[in-house]
């Protein structure tokens, strides 16, 4: 796995994303940044709590979905924790954006990076579908209708589940990866 990480980041290093870092580190936001010690340190809170958030969210409807927690509806559960997911997601992207600044070509050149950015569309794309697909179930009846949860539901709940963590994983990777 090691000799595909770093023939990956080998392979970014010979692409136009390199020439991009490079004039990217040169911004003044990223100086401004490089400048002030604390700025990245504030931006790893925000960011770590809010990924705290969205898979607390994620946790929570699995949680409602399998049974195993709450006694509202599946129709109240889900209306509480999409608007937390939601919020919390727009900091998770907001911080992420803010600590590329941080620095620029070791993140842009790192494979896990890029790995983890694909992780991140697809958590997002498959939320948004995911509670689509639960406040539609759960549209009738103040919420009773859909209570019974099928197999669907509950295997894309569990596959959200295993991406946030692969996301996690990945983000505390980042670190350790060839560069």
């Amino acid at each position: 796995m090691g000799d595909f990480l770093y023939n990956i980041t080998e392979w970014l290093r010979s692409t136009w994303l390199a020439d991009f870092a490079l004039g990217m580190s040169e911004w003044p936001l990223t100086q401004w940044v490089v400048v002030h010690f604390w700025a990245i340190p504030i931006m790893q809170i925000i960011h770590i709590l809010a990924i705290a958030g969205s898979f607390s969210a994620v946790l929570m409807l699995n949680m409602r979905i399998f049974g195993f927690a709450g006694h509202a509806t599946l129709a109240e559960t889900s209306r509480r924790y999409t608007k937390v997911l939601w919020w919390s997601l727009l900091f998770v992207i907001a911080s992420g954006v803010a600590m590329l600044f941080g620095d620029t070509v070791r993140n842009l050149l790192n494979a896990i990076f890029w790995i983890k950015m694909i992780l991140v569309v697809t958590a997002v794309v498959s939320s948004l579908a995911f509670t689509k697909s639960l406040s539609r179930r759960t549209a009738g009846a103040n919420g009773v209708q859909g209570e019974v949860v099928g197999g669907g539901t509950k295997a894309a709940a569990f596959f959200l589940v295993i991406l946030w963590i692969a996301i996690i994983f990945c983000g505390r990777w980042i670190a350790y990866a060839p560069a």
